[in-house]
């Protein structure tokens, strides 16, 4: 009998697992389950493809690339992507992705936005998929979220990240941003880039449209300049929900990581190269 595996491989994080590897502000993650292989964001820059390479990973074997949302650091290698593989793949982003996005510094806003738009995915004859309903069914067991709603009072902070859409200029809400969510006999298992709404709130959303348990959480959690109330209370969720399993990095920041390991928590880094593996049996 086979042995079923989940296996996630960090393509490129802020920090790396070997000399021979690079890293950057930004995040590539490779999903392989059964018998579909999908990429979850590009990372800044073609590190990603170049760690992919070293590790010895093939990514025109890739079926799906999904683009989380519109910020650099997560769809910056989407040109270098379509230049080095046949694009066999089918890009799944939300449809305001190209809404965009800026953050505020100081007295002017700087671009964080994508580097590139709609017309060159059709000049690049790139397969695009805009899921229309909040929670999309990408093949069985896989699972794309958006829309995730503010919920919970601690993780409504203020933040610095402005959005233009229809000329105005507003507060992002992220109601783009894509987050994995992968249906395993042991539990679900979340990924997210950066959970810019809340990791609770996630969690929640998850629990409420899944009907199922979480066993871990993959990604970022934007806790980096976060206080200390909400990384308490995030803490205290993770411990009352026994969320047994963390590989956290990117957005997260050192002391939400630290009261997370004090905690008790299993944690895990999501350095590049570092590769995670789940079972995929009763």
């Amino acid at each position: 009998m086979i042995r079923m595996t989940l296996r996630i491989t960090s393509l490129v994080e802020n920090t790396k697992a070997g000399e021979h590897l690079a890293c950057e502000h930004g995040l590539s993650l490779l999903i392989e389950w059964r018998d579909t292989i999908i990429l979850m964001d590009t990372g800044a820059s073609d590190y990603f493809l170049d760690n992919a390479n070293a590790l010895g990973k093939d990514l025109s074997k890739v079926d799906y690339v999904v683009l989380t949302h519109g910020h650099s650091d997560h769809s910056g290698g989407m040109r270098t992507l379509c230049s080095s593989t046949r694009r066999k793949f089918q890009l799944v982003m939300n449809p305001r992705f190209f809404d965009k996005k800026f953050k505020r510094e100081n007295e002017y806003l700087r671009y964080i936005g994508n580097d590139f738009n709609e017309e060159f995915l059709q000049i690049e004859n790139v397969a695009t998929i805009f899921p229309l309903v909040e929670t999309f069914k990408l093949i069985d067991g896989v699972y794309v979220l958006s829309a995730i709603p503010a919920g919970t009072e601690f993780e409504n902070e203020t933040n610095d990240f402005v959005v233009l859409n229809g000329g105005t200029y507003s507060p992002d809400s992220f109601t783009e941003e894509q987050s994995l969510v992968l249906d395993l006999p042991g539990g679900l298992v979340v990924v997210t880039a950066c959970a810019h709404t809340g990791i609770v709130n996630l969690c929640e959303e998850v629990g409420k449209r899944l009907q199922k348990p979480i066993q871990a959480i993959v990604g970022g959690l934007h806790l980096r300049e976060s206080g200390d109330v909400r990384i308490e209370r995030t803490v205290a969720y993770v411990c009352e929900k026994g969320i047994s399993f963390l590989a956290l990095g990117h957005c997260t920041g050192e002391r939400s990581i630290a009261a997370l390991e004090a905690s008790g928590a299993e944690i895990h880094p999501l350095s590049s190269g570092t590769i995670l593996e789940f079972s995929d049996e009763n």
